[in-house]
């Protein structure tokens, strides 16, 4: 049996850093030479390629899926899966070591919510007590996680993060 990939659901207000702080983890982990994948949820429409392009044509058509591919990179258009759990996540990143999930609470995963400016527990998406790790530049509110049994990182800890996520 496959062993599922390790699972990071990333949470936090829109502009918190969300996107920065899984470019900067993807970036370790090759550094590393651990696999990772990404996937980013969205409650809009997929914006690529244009409605202009054949594969946006094939797919409004009723193509399941529509495939773009170019010589460096292929994008896939298809319904969503009915259910996105931690079996259909190792489905979709074959390979990753771990995912980092934008948007997507996945059950079972990591809950790590980036916490921005955020300078106190009311101003987070989510409370310490939802989450299994906080990314706050706020010492305060890393100090207050902690004291909570939260592990709390700074935005510039990446390396223990990732040491803490594969441990």
């Amino acid at each position: 049996m496959k062993k599922l990939p390790r699972i990071v659901s990333v949470i936090g207000w829109s502009g918190s850093g969300k996107t920065t702080f899984i470019e900067g983890a993807i970036g370790e982990c090759a550094r590393r030479g651990v696999s990772a994948a990404a996937i980013k949820k969205s409650r809009h429409a997929a914006d690529l390629p244009p409605d202009a392009k054949d594969s946006s044509r094939f797919r409004a058509a009723g193509a399941l899926p529509s495939i773009y591919l170019s010589d460096t990179e292929m994008v896939v258009l298809a319904a969503p899966p009915a259910v996105i759990d931690a079996g259909t996540i190792a489905a979709l990143c074959p390979g990753a070591a771990i995912v980092f999930c934008e948007g997507l609470a996945v059950p079972g995963s990591i809950a790590a919510l980036v916490a921005g400016e955020a300078e106190d527990e009311a101003a987070l998406k989510r409370p310490l007590a939802e989450i299994d790790i906080l990314v706050a530049r706020a010492p305060g509110l890393r100090k207050l996680a902690a004291a909570r049994g939260v592990p709390a990182f700074a935005p510039e800890d990446i390396g223990r993060i990732i040491d803490r996520l594969l441990a």
